[in-house]
């Protein structure tokens, strides 16, 4: 055998991890198969190694008197040429060089090898990640396609699917990536290890890591509820009383929750104590929001918080969120409702209650038995157990069922009524707000005209001039006193000038009583005035009224 052949075989063993005898095998059996391909198909191999990379590979033949079959017979005359005093019987190795083998049979020893070690490749990793479900590890992006990315563990190929993917993240190709396994799956046809960096015990694994508490078990992870990207929550109970579990997660100026917030793009996270009491831990689980009492129904398993009106939104949260998680990190179903709706829905409720006796077939013996047993509303007959029903006297399974089937039937009709009495209280109270009165009267606005049309003259008047910083920051008892001078004098201007107005009255009307008495004399003369005399009239009119006007 060649040196670079045995190298090479040296290297693969090292490289892949492989058992030295397994690829010995491995390599007869491509041996064999291409020998088969050359001397027939029942021709027998053999394949020689000194430990050190030197194989030597061997036909083996019986040695017979007469040959029927070739592939594994050999004449006692031919046996002579490859071992002296061979006999019948014997059996014989003829050494075989590796040149003998043509292209075709190097394929396909080359094609098992190759399929033989994906084969041990596969199971080397199985057996070193099965029992690592849960782990974070790192790798580089090797490949992006659009159905996930193909990481490069080091030793091992694991793909990240597009959903197990935060969506605000973008991968480059040879970026460093940290992810958690979450399956791995020895009959997949690709990688068999499955990453994400969006399930849940991601989180948890990232906080283990940041916080010894965690690490160490003082801490412990309760629950986690996730949607990767946009919003978490996790609770936390501390074994010992000297720990605060939340404060040990938040770390000093919020730096250990900082670490994992940046790990995840900025994902928020909500770190919440746990409790065992039910209304307690949902209280805190629907944090920021101010809950105002809880009822829990352990039958149905459900959680009934009241709220005040101001904070119902704020424990819904964006598209509901806040409760979403708050609901699956505790693991009761929640319903949230204001208490103005519930005191609508019970008072509303109370008017709908309908007596055993006003359903549709119960008659006064069944009303009567049926009472006996403390069911006296139709709403009661709902939630009764039918196992209560039957205890009641001369009710037989029969009846009791017909009794139910009609009770919900009787119970769907008074929800409905139920829903629409609260759909029309809402409506009239969104139409009551929106005809309160408006903030302004405009009558008031009216019925000060006089008023208004002062300061419109008093605003024009002042309109011309600059506002300056004196008179912005004036005194107000100033300013009073400013305005009521202004008045004063303005109700002194008005007087002067109706005194005037008088005083024109009154010239105007002797003027014109003069005038009729000049012109009578000139007319009933019976001398008329010539045309030089009938010009000086007027002005001898004008000049007096010019000596009246100082007057």
């Amino acid at each position: 055998m060649s040196i670079q052949f045995a190298e090479a075989f040296n290297q693969l063993i090292r490289e892949k991890r492989i058992d030295r005898e397994l690829l010995m095998e491995t390599l007869q059996a491509g041996f064999a198969s291409a020998v088969k391909k050359k001397y027939g198909q029942t021709a027998e191999v053999k394949l020689e190694d000194d430990g050190h990379g030197n194989m030597d590979l061997y036909l083996i033949k019986n040695v017979v008197d007469e040959v029927e079959d070739d592939g594994v017979e050999i004449s006692v005359d031919e046996a002579q040429d490859y071992a002296e005093g061979a006999e019948s019987g014997d059996t014989i190795a003829i050494y075989i060089p590796f040149e003998e083998f043509g292209r075709n049979a190097i394929q396909i020893t080359k094609q098992i090898l190759m399929q033989k070690l994906r084969e041990f490749e596969r199971e080397r990793v199985f057996e070193e990640y099965h029992n690592r479900v849960g782990d974070v590890v790192s790798g580089s992006v090797q490949q992006i396609d659009r159905t996930g990315i193909l990481v490069n563990l080091g030793n091992a190929e694991a793909t990240m699917p597009r959903k197990e993917q935060i969506r605000r993240e973008r991968y480059n190709q040879g970026s460093s990536i940290r992810a958690s396994i979450v399956k791995v799956d020895k009959e997949a046809k690709g990688p068999m290890i499955t990453l994400s960096r969006t399930s849940a015990d991601f989180l948890k694994t990232l906080f283990t890591q940041e916080v010894p508490e965690i690490y160490e078990g003082l801490i412990e992870i309760k629950s986690v509820a996730r949607e990767a990207g946009g919003r978490s929550k996790i609770a936390v109970f501390s074994r010992d009383d000297r720990v605060d579990a939340v404060g040990a997660c938040v770390g000093m100026k919020g730096s250990r929750v900082q670490a994992v917030v940046n790990e995840l793009s900025g994902e928020r996270i909500d770190i919440v104590p746990w409790s065992d009491e039910v209304s307690t831990f949902v209280s805190r689980a629907l944090s920021p929001a101010r809950i105002a009492s809880v009822r829990v129904d352990h039958d149905e398993h459900s959680v009934l918080v009241i709220v005040e009106e101001d904070q119902l939104s704020l424990a819904i949260g964006k598209d509901g969120q806040n409760v979403r998680l708050a609901s699956r990190l505790t693991g009761w179903q929640i319903e949230l409702v204001s208490s103005r709706e519930l005191e609508q829905r019970e008072r509303l409720q109370e008017h709908l209650l309908m007596s055993i006796e006003e359903m549709v077939g119960v008659t006064d013996k069944m009303a009567e038995r049926l009472r006996a047993i403390g069911v006296n509303t139709v709403q009661k007959l709902v939630k009764t157990p039918i196992e209560e029903l039957l205890e009641a006297p001369g009710l037989g399974p029969k009846t009791v069922e017909k009794l139910v089937e009609t009770a919900q039937g009787t119970y769907s009709e008074l929800e409905k009524a139920l829903e629409e009495l609260i759909r029309k209280e809402n409506e009239d109270r969104a139409r009551e707000k929106e005809e309160v009165k408006p903030l302004f009267d405009d009558s008031v606005l009216e019925s000060e005209g006089v008023a208004g049309d002062t300061r419109d003259s008093k605003t024009k008047a002042m309109s011309g001039k600059a506002l300056t910083a004196e008179q912005l920051f004036k005194d107000p008892e100033e300013t009073e006193a400013e305005e009521a001078a202004d008045a004063a004098e303005a109700k002194t201007a008005e007087e002067d000038a109706a005194v005037a107005a008088d005083a024109e009255t009154e010239s105007a009307a002797s003027a014109d009583a003069e005038s009729p008495t000049t012109d009578g004399v000139a007319e009933s003369g019976e001398h008329a005035a010539d045309d030089e005399s009938a010009d000086e009239a007027p002005a001898e009119d004008a000049e007096a009224e010019q000596q009246k006007a100082p007057e």
